[in-house]
């Protein structure tokens, strides 16, 4: 995970995700325009197609319609109707002639259409079929009367036998059933599959694509030639549109390949666009990380080094000529330089730190020591024995305790003893007088190494400075942790210091100077911040109408 970090902060990473950032939105832009561009070049063949397939079934519908104004012209004939009314009071030339003349029109009619296959008319009064190839007495009425038990509503003239279309035209117009048969005669034309195929195979226009012209109910199909099983086109487009006045369908059956290959060619080409500018970013990233990559590795290892402590660094390692060299060159020079202001520095606090320790150990007050003996010497007086011993093992403990040399830091219980084991000879001092509050010291604490000699001094200076002349002098201890800092409160009840002091003697802890005069209070402050840095210390308050707290502030992390 941690890998997974670094590899996504590393700067070389970060500018490839930028360049990506700035490369997707003009992508995403040209994908957009060509999504939009095929979908309206698709649209506008999906249209054309639609719409050349309308035309071919308006052709075809004004083909059949033309067709069917001719019979309705012929069925007003002059010569049909007579031989149709007057066939039984002709003569036998006469009939010939005029049968001769119906099948010259029948002949006319046929040929003016290339969809005619026949023209024949049947007259119930002959009781035969007149047509251009051959007579069929009686069958054209029997496949009439067929149809006209099952007429259709949208069209009535156009039907469908053995899968042809058939066109019948009677006359007169209406027919009942108790019409005089005799007076009826009705026109059939045949319609031609070949010539309907030809013209499904024109109006084809792409290989694997066919067109179908199919019945609405079923009972007649025709189409152009149909693919193979294996040549079959996987998908195909399909149009469907209505033969006007005819009952009619067309269906155009359009391979999508044929009709949209060149699109797709087009897409082929973005796609390769696309690898391509996918492949120009990986290169571009191989590259930046080879450029970048290695001088920042040499850096950080350089970093990681000075960090775990090891301020010797070598410049040689990176020999490239550029501008990460003088970087490297720069920040190993900076390394040697720290090495040696550290080692100087360091060294010096440690003298600094021993002497002022020596100092603050030789400034052992002369005063205790008198005001000691003469406590010696007034229990000796009294032949008070019992405390003349505890007195004198107080005493001991002290001077052991500031004299010995052995360490610099101690446990903060060790520190904390020493504080009530001077506070116990105060008390022999000052007899009844003097009250003495100490809070227990937390057991979690005790171990927690500190600077030695740090609170007793502090309780010397209230004594020196704050209790001389109070009738009931009060020393109180608490101690307090607030936000990972233990603070030890020191508090007694003299008088308040004057503002002009209490600020000056503030300005004094604050002070980072060496040359100010050394005071224990500064020397506890310095020790304390040079071990555990700005949060440790000490620092001063007044509260109420007399008394001075010293806090002692020391981290516990």
């Amino acid at each position: 995970m941690k890998k997974i970090k670094n590899l996504f902060s590393a700067i070389n990473t970060k500018i490839t995700v930028l360049f990506l950032l700035l490369f997707i939105p003009l992508f995403l832009a040209g994908f957009s325009i060509y999504k939009y561009g095929y979908t309206s070049v698709k649209q506008e063949i999906t249209d054309s197609s639609t719409s050349q397939l309308s035309l071919y079934a308006h052709s075809l519908s004004d083909e059949i319609t033309r067709i069917q104004l001719s019979c309705y012209q012929l069925a007003s004939n002059e010569d049909i109707n007579y031989l149709a009314n007057a066939y039984s009071i002709m003569g036998e030339y006469e009939r010939s002639q005029y049968i001769l003349r119906t099948a010259q029109l029948l002949s006319i009619l046929q040929n003016s259409s290339s969809f005619i296959e026949s023209a024949a008319i049947y007259i119930p009064a002959m009781k035969k079929t007149i047509s251009v190839n051959d007579s069929e007495p009686g069958i054209i009425f029997e496949d009439y009367m067929n149809h006209q038990g099952k007429k259709d509503s949208q069209n009535n003239s156009i039907y469908y036998e053995k899968n042809q279309i058939c066109l019948y035209i009677q006359c007169p117009i209406i027919l009942t059933s108790e019409s005089d048969l005799s007076e009826l005669f009705v026109l059939k034309i045949t319609f031609s599959n070949r010539a309907i195929e030809e013209m499904l195979k024109y109006y084809t226009q792409f290989p694997d694509s066919y067109i179908i012209l199919s019945s609405d109910d079923g009972s007649f199909f025709l189409t152009s030639d149909l693919p193979s099983e294996k040549e079959s086109p996987s998908e195909l487009m399909t149009t469907v549109t209505t033969v006007e006045h005819t009952g009619l369908s067309l269906t155009s059956c359009i391979s999508t390949a044929q009709l949209f290959g060149k699109i797709k060619d087009y897409r082929f080409i973005w796609f390769i666009y696309f690898l391509l500018a996918l492949l120009i970013i990986v290169l571009f990233s191989f590259a930046l990380h080879h450029m970048l990559n290695r001088p920042i590795r040499y850096l950080m290892n350089a970093i990681k080094t000075v960090e775990s402590g090891n301020y010797q660094i070598s410049s040689k390692p990176y020999q490239s000529r550029d501008e990460f060299r003088t970087l490297y060159k720069a920040f190993a020079k900076m390394a040697h330089n720290l090495d040696d202001l550290i080692h100087q520095v360091y060294e010096q606090k440690i003298l600094t730190q021993k002497a002022e320790l020596k100092q603050l150990q030789s400034q052992i007050n002369p005063h205790f020591l008198y005001n000691s003996f003469f406590n010696i010497y007034r229990l000796a007086k009294d032949e008070d024995c019992d405390n003349i011993i505890v007195f004198s093992q107080y005493l001991g403990k002290y001077y052991q305790y500031i004299t010995r040399n052995a360490s610099s830091e101690v446990p903060l219980i060790a520190e904390y003893e020493h504080a009530q084991n001077y506070c116990n000879i105060q008390l022999f001092r000052f007899h009844d007088r003097l009250q003495i509050e100490i809070s227990p010291l937390p057991e979690r604490f005790h171990s927690l190494m500190v600077p030695r000699i740090i609170i007793q001094p502090i309780i010397e200076n209230a004594f020196e400075h704050g209790l001389q002349n109070v009738d009931a002098p009060c020393i109180k201890i608490d101690i307090l942790e607030e936000n990972q800092v233990l603070t030890i409160r020191i508090q007694d009840n003299g008088p308040k210091l004057s503002p002009e002091i209490f600020e000056n003697l503030s300005e004094k802890l604050n002070t980072t100077e060496q040359t100010l005069e050394t005071t224990a209070l500064i020397n506890i402050h310095r020790r304390l911040r040079m071990k555990y840095g700005p949060f440790a210390g000490i620092t001063l308050t007044q509260e109420g109408v007399c008394g001075l707290t010293v806090s002692i502030h020391i981290p516990i992390n």
